[in-house]
């Protein structure tokens, strides 16, 4: 029989699922540590999300005059996400590896160095009674100056996605600019919401020659970086050039809803 206390003008219910209580409630955005302690309000069933790490963008070029050096370089991929329903002994320990964001790309001195593509972000999983429950891949990185080739998006091990994971942003020929960095995603941990997973933004690449526009990062989590673009730096402003790394991935548990 539901038990049902009203506090104030909200009320909160607590159902009895196979002889436990049951509040709705949520872990909170989890980014950090190894695991999370269930409170004894779950029931039997939670559901559960991981997101990987996004990927950094290519790195820009500093040279473009007699170097050939005019297209910029790609934007990270985003992280992948996977979604799963468990059972639990409430109370329980629910252990996770959170996937690191990849680092932004290094630029290249046209010609005279090779800069560095973006870094690929890494894995997130959940793990329960030693078994993964739920993986989602990360994203690869964006290509360096001149190979403009955004990341490629990361997917799902186990479990299902959510969403649809994207690639990094291709950096359009000869136009000095860099590839947008893939849009991550947003987690809504209103309790009751119907609607967990959205996206966020994509991230800016770098601006064209002269413009002074550095790249950015997308948002919020699993996000790609934007691409460097190129610029003619003992010339020109050259903020351009510098590549935006990825965004961390993260967990989120939740129950009753």
């Amino acid at each position: 029989m539901p038990i049902l206390t009203a506090l104030g003008s909200s009320t909160s219910r607590a159902y009895g699922q196979n002889g436990n209580i049951v509040i709705p409630g949520n872990s909170g955005i989890i980014t950090s540590g190894t695991s999370y302690t269930l409170p004894y309000t779950t029931g039997m069933t939670i559901n559960v999300l991981v997101i990987a790490g996004g990927a950094g963008g290519g790195g820009g070029s500093g040279r473009t005059s007699y170097a050939g050096f005019f297209t910029g370089g790609g934007g990270g991929g985003a992280g992948g996400n996977a979604y799963a329903t468990i059972t639990v002994t409430p109370g329980a320990t629910i252990s996770f590896s959170i996937g690191a964001a990849g680092g932004a790309g290094t630029f290249r001195d046209g010609v005279y160095s090779s800069g560095s593509n973006g870094g690929s972000g890494t894995t997130t999983y959940i793990t329960y009674n030693g078994s993964t429950v739920a993986q989602a891949s990360a994203g690869s990185g964006g290509s360096v100056s001149p190979n403009a080739s955004g990341g490629s998006a990361g997917g799902v091990s186990t479990g299902s996605a959510i969403l649809s994971a994207t690639s990094g942003g291709t950096a359009t020929e000869d136009a000095t600019t860099g590839g947008t960095g893939a849009a991550g995603y947003s987690i809504n941990t209103t309790v009751g919401a119907t609607t967990i997973l959205t996206y966020g933004s994509s991230g800016n690449g770098g601006g064209a020659q002269n413009s002074g526009q550095y790249s950015s990062s997308g948002t919020v989590y699993g996000a790609g970086g934007g691409g460097g673009g190129c610029s003619q730096s003992d010339v020109y402003n050259y903020n351009n050039i510098f590549a935006s790394s990825g965004t961390l991935g993260a967990v989120f548990i939740w129950w009753g809803y």
